[in-house]
């Protein structure tokens, strides 16, 4: 999983630079309602953005599992914290969370792509207007896999059943 988050990253930071080597001076970075575009920045600004965002996110998700290895259990909200961050389980907990939070990850960064899609096509569009059905989609697709993660995370992390427990 961790080569399809570095993947998808590294796509959200070809488009940026595509989109700074096509787009105008002048471009749209947030929409309203009905897809006109009611903020602007400078196509520097917006790929600086863009960059910042899209790097800042990939070291959160890159660095968490080694930020939670050094955190205390005590600072570390899990359902069933206290078995899951025991110390013989410990260890195999933080890898299958690092191996979660990268596939969380590439769904963002899939979404962040299909948008940074759209606004490229909405700014190469005269008049400017963002495709809203098709973002709209896009924004449902992602929040309905975050709700099926964020699900199957906490029932991954109930309490084992049988001895023992």
């Amino acid at each position: 999983m961790r080569v399809a988050f570095v993947l998808s990253f590294l796509a959200n930071l070809a488009l940026a630079l595509i989109s700074f080597a096509i787009l105008p001076e002048r471009v749209a970075i947030h929409f309203a309602w009905g897809g006109a575009a009611d903020g602007w920045a400078s196509r520097l600004d917006a790929t600086r953005l863009t960059l910042a965002l899209d790097t800042l996110l990939f070291l959160t998700f890159w660095f968490a599992p080694a930020l939670l290895r050094r955190t205390p259990a005590r600072w570390v909200n899990l359902p069933n914290r206290t078995y899951w961050l025991s110390p013989e389980r410990r260890e195999a907990t933080i890898a299958r969370l690092g191996q979660r939070l990268w596939t969380f990850g590439t769904a963002l960064f899939l979404f962040l792509l299909a948008a940074g899609l759209l606004t490229l096509e909405a700014n190469r569009a005269d008049p400017v207007r963002l495709d809203e059905p098709l973002f709209l989609a896009a924004l449902a697709a992602f929040l309905a896999y975050t709700l099926y993660w964020t699900l199957t995370l906490v029932r991954d992390l109930r309490l084992p059943k049988g001895p023992g427990t």
